[in-house]
């Protein structure tokens, strides 16, 4: 039998952690309809008018974002402690499988679950209420526009997979301050070389993001081209999977 994955093991584990978990998932998964069932709501009537596609994108992320980097955190949580530790690292299947079970419940299962669940709510939301001359614009992440909406989500599921794994104790608030750390040091780091290579006061700038400055009463916008997207695109796919091959590997190594 291979020792780093097999199919039927596999499915055994799968079935295993559903079985186990599946009661907490439909509790996370109601009080995630609710939260955007009464959020939206709230919103709807306080707005006075249909949700428009910006405002559907930004309430597609937020939630997206924050409330996968929060699953995906306590996918991994029994291994920091200590009693429930032992019962999964003694478990007949390989360190492969294991992480692989958890990546697929909080990457592509999480995906599909909410992303069927915003949509459900998204059009129950659209048609609460009507005004005259509505014209009705859905959301379509199938698009090549909202692909980097998919890619970001990747990249912090991979670091919150990550956090998840190397942290023992609080993992998603120990994740979420070095994430934050780190930006704010890649962002004075890159801030400082751009305004070296230019010889100008730059406003702060992310890695990636546009330069912009103050001239002659006029904001200045430095936007790279759409040929430059496709390089980022793949830097931040690269740098998502460092992140997943790392956690694997952290998982691998630890102990009870």
């Amino acid at each position: 039998m291979n020792n780093v994955f097999n199919l039927k093991r596999f499915g055994r584990l799968f079935k295993k952690q559903f079985s186990e978990h599946y009661k907490t998932y439909l509790m996370a998964l109601s009080v995630l309809l609710g939260v955007m069932l009464v959020g939206g709501s709230f919103l709807v009537y306080l707005i006075g008018e249909p949700i428009d596609l910006s405002m559907q994108v930004v309430l597609f992320v937020v939630i997206f974002y924050l409330a996968g980097t929060i699953f995906t955190s306590s996918i991994f949580a029994d291994t920091g402690n200590h009693t429930k530790a032992i019962a999964y690292f003694t478990l007949p299947a390989s360190h492969f499988e294991k992480f692989l079970v958890g990546w697929l419940f909080s990457y592509v299962i999480f995906t599909l679950v909410y992303t069927g669940s915003f949509y459900l709510v998204l059009l129950f939301l659209l048609n609460i209420k009507h005004w005259p001359n509505q014209h009705i614009t859905v959301l379509n992440i199938f698009s090549g526009e909202t692909q980097i909406l998919f890619i970001a989500f990747s990249l912090l599921h991979s670091i919150s997979i990550w956090g998840a794994v190397f942290f023992k104790r609080l993992h998603f608030i120990q994740t979420a301050f070095c994430f934050f750390i780190s930006v704010v040091m890649l962002t004075l780091v890159n801030t400082s070389f751009i305004e070296s290579m230019v010889g100008r006061q730059v406003r702060p700038a992310t890695p990636f993001s546009n330069i912009m400055f103050y001239e002659n009463n006029r904001n200045i916008a430095v936007a790279v081209s759409r040929h430059d997207d496709t390089l980022i695109f793949w830097i931040l796919v690269s740098v998502t999977v460092i992140f997943w091959i790392a956690a694997y590997y952290r998982l691998k190594e630890r102990q009870v």
